[in-house]
This record gives structure tokens, sequence and C-alpha cells, in this order.
């Protein structure tokens, strides 16, 4: 019978990396939770694992980081980016929204981010519209992803002193400008491309440029795509605006839909009862009010 050679643990750690990791970039408790995961078990790939002489602690730790470094398997973040975050060389080509979603694991693409990515607007700004939650909702999934992700392996981590899974505030990737909204609804999104990515769906994100047309181009621009595109993608429209759109969301998309598009669905209709009789609803919510009135829609028409 034949046995194949043990590994040291550092090597064991540089073939984990190098074959199984897939993100642009791992941050240190994410390289931690795998170093656990990885000492926990007494053999990898067949290969018995020659364990630190410490075992797990958090100078095991920078050892295999400074390792990682030093052999390439990982290289130092450039420029603005925290220390705690490390590039993975094999993916130097993820866009900014790949890495944001890689960086932040609640977080997702939005607004006119979420509008580019669907093929909704021509507009290609050097900014990334991403959303995620506040401090302590952020804080208290943290938590529970440290939990499902370590499990019984938990308590040594912590005892190891091994970094916790933080928050990182990103200003700027490759260029692009990050603007960050945090927030306690944060959890409208989809997985795209084969995951590497979190985004609004088309539903969720017309009805972002109802709620938010300030950071999908402005007024004018919303109902320009609503023009091109509403008609292509009405079905989901009128779901997420009945799912999860407020009274005033649905009223200002009706109108948008029934008069601008010229689109006719008693779905559409019956949100002519969410129109609020003689008062001051505005198209646009960030614009001053205007004299010009929709009889149906009860809206002053201030775009």
């Amino acid at each position: 019978m034949s046995y194949l050679p043990a590994i040291a643990w550092r090597d064991a750690l540089d073939l984990k990396i190098r074959q199984e990791f897939t993100l642009p970039v791992i941050s240190n408790h994410g390289l931690a939770v795998i170093l656990t995961q990885l000492l926990a078990k007494d053999e990898y790939e067949g290969r018995a694992i020659c364990p630190p002489r410490s075992g797990l602690n958090r100078d095991a730790f920078l050892s295999g980081r400074k390792a990682l470094l030093e052999r390439g398997a990982l290289l130092l973040p450039e420029r603005g980016l925290p220390q705690s975050l490390m590039r993975v060389p094999g993916r130097k080509d993820a866009s900014p929204g790949e890495v944001m979603c890689a960086i932040d694991p609640f977080g997702h693409i939005a607004f006119l981010s979420a509008m580019e990515f669907h093929g909704l607007t021509n507009r290609l700004p050097k900014l990334l519209y991403f959303v995620t939650f506040d401090t302590a909702s952020w804080r208290t999934l943290a938590e529970q992803r440290m939990e499902h992700e370590l499990g019984g392996q938990l308590a040594a981590f912590q005892e190891a002193d091994l970094p916790p899974l933080q928050y990182s505030v990103i200003k700027r990737l490759n260029g692009v400008v990050i603007e960050t909204l945090r927030t306690k609804e944060a959890g409208h999104w989809r997985y795209a491309m084969d995951g590497a990515i979190r985004v609004t769906g088309i539903g969720r994100t017309f009805l972002d440029m109802i709620k938010r047309p300030d950071l999908c181009g402005g007024i004018r621009h919303v109902i320009e795509v609503f023009e091109e595109h509403a008609r292509m993608y009405l079905t989901p429209i009128l779901a997420e605006f009945n799912t999860h759109g407020g009274k005033i969301d649905r009223v200002r998309a009706g109108y948008i839909l029934n008069e601008r598009c010229g689109i006719e669905r008693p779905e559409i209709d019956a949100w002519v009862a969410d129109t609020a009789r003689g008062g001051s609803r505005k198209l646009d919510p960030q614009a001053e009010y205007a004299s010009e009135f929709s009889e149906k829609w009860s809206l002053s028409i201030n775009a």
C-alpha cells in the first residue's frame, strides 16, 4: 500500500487558496476562517497535515498570511483599500461591483449602477451605487454569519484571537467612486454572474427609479427609461410595485406608465385608488411643486 507524503500546513493553505478560492479579494477574517477550517481536519486532499507547533493562534495566522503574500498566492491591496484586504492574483479583471460584493457579504448593487447592469441606461458614470445594512443590522448579520461558517470551531476561533468579520469603508476602486448607502432595508437583490454579483432585480430596479430618481439619473432620465423599456418588463414591474411599492410609488409609476408610456392595464388602473385627492403629491419627490397637474393621478407634474 502506498501513502501520500504529509504536507506542511502553510503549503496546504497555499493550495487551498489557489485551488478553491474564487472571489477577487479576501479579508483577514476570510483567510482566518479558511485556516481554522483547514486545521480542524487531519488531512488535505488525502495528505496528512503537519500543523503549527503552537496550534491555531494569532501567530499562526500571521505566519500563514505572510507566507501567502511572499509566495504570490495573495497580493497586498492597491492604494485606497484597507490593509485588512488582500487581492487574489487570478481575479485582477474583476469589476468594482464584483469586488464590493466580495468585500461586503451583505451589500448589493443598486440604482443607476443596477440600471447599467440590466442594460436600461447608456450612462456610464465613474460611480458605483452600493447598498448595505446599517451599523446595527450589519453587526448582527456578521455575528450570525460567523456562527454559520465556523460552527463548532467558533469558540476556538475566538480564543485564538483571530480577526472577526468587520465592515470595511471603501471610497474608491480602480478609479470608480463607491457611493454606499446604509439602510435597514438592504435585502432586495438577486444573484447574477454565477453568484459573483448581487444586484437588484428588474422589478426592484424600476421601483428604485421611482423612489430615488436622484440616484437614477434624474426624473427625466427615469421617464426615458420607462418609455423605452417598461413594456418589455411590465410583468415584473407590476409585481414589484404591488408587492413592495407604497401608494405614492404606485401613483407616480401609474402616471408614467399610463400617460407617458401609453400602457393601459387593469392592474395600473387599480392604482388610481392610491391617489390622494386635494393633496400636493409630486412626480419628482426632490423637485419643487409645479402647476401642471394630472387629474387622474392627482399629481403635480414637476418634471
